[in-house]
């Protein structure tokens, strides 16, 4: 007789329902309580098909990574790469911001109030570079730069790709903290992007134009 195997409709519920608590409220506030409370079930029906806590905000962390990875691909390959680029660098910290606390969670991994165990659970589960959903956002990511920066190796390429990422990060980052005043922001983003760009031999008043064309995409009026 074969082994029952946990439904696929509930492990789903449960997976949409703590995507709804993270994106609202934060890693912390997630727990296998709650959890079980809003969905109406035990908890021993989250432990069934999860085992932990950490591999529930893993679930969370990689359909995170999906909706992420769907707006970087959002960005089509148009006649103006560098403009794309920018675009999908304007949309980045657009979700940074929309969602930061999910954001959170797939970049910072967890809480700093969870246990050493549960961290170690959640990047267990999903380390963002090895699962496919964060593969394919970061793909995304670094066949815009391969169009915008032509010429290099696969090596350049992923290293160029890490500057672009880090530097989105950063501003992401600083920006959520509330460290980086509002009514920087944009100047601050469009300097960042410009002087990469610059640095991998763009003439500044050409990036400076491919900025203002990524932004009039990103909010056409």
């Amino acid at each position: 007789m074969s082994t029952p195997q946990p439904s696929t409709d509930v492990r789903e519920t449960l997976v949409s329902l703590a995507h709804r608590i993270v994106d609202s409220d934060g890693v912390d506030k997630l727990t296998v309580r709650r959890l079980a409370a809003e969905a109406g079930v035990s908890t021993m029906a989250v432990y069934t098909r999860f085992g932990s806590v950490g591999a529930v905000a893993a679930a969370v962390r990689e359909r995170g990574f999906g909706e992420f990875a769907d707006l970087m691909e959002s960005v089509g390959e148009t006649a103006d790469p560098l403009a794309d680029l920018y675009l999908q660098g304007l949309l980045y910290l657009r979700f940074a911001a929309a969602h930061p606390h999910l954001y959170s969670l797939m970049f910072q991994y967890t809480s700093p109030e969870w246990a050493a165990g549960q961290r170690a659970e959640l990047v267990q589960n999903a380390a963002p570079a090895e699962t496919e959903e964060g593969a394919r956002a970061f793909g995304a990511m670094r066949r815009r730069v391969a169009r915008a920066y032509p010429g290099g190796d696969t090596a350049i390429t992923g290293v160029r790709a890490g500057e672009a990422w880090a530097s989105t990060h950063g501003i992401a980052m600083l920006a959520m903290a509330r460290l980086l005043a509002p009514e920087a922001l944009d100047a601050v983003t469009e300097s960042m992007m410009v002087a990469l760009s610059v640095g991998h031999g763009a003439r500044h008043a050409d990036a400076a134009d491919a900025f203002s064309r990524a932004r009039g995409r990103l909010d056409p009026r």
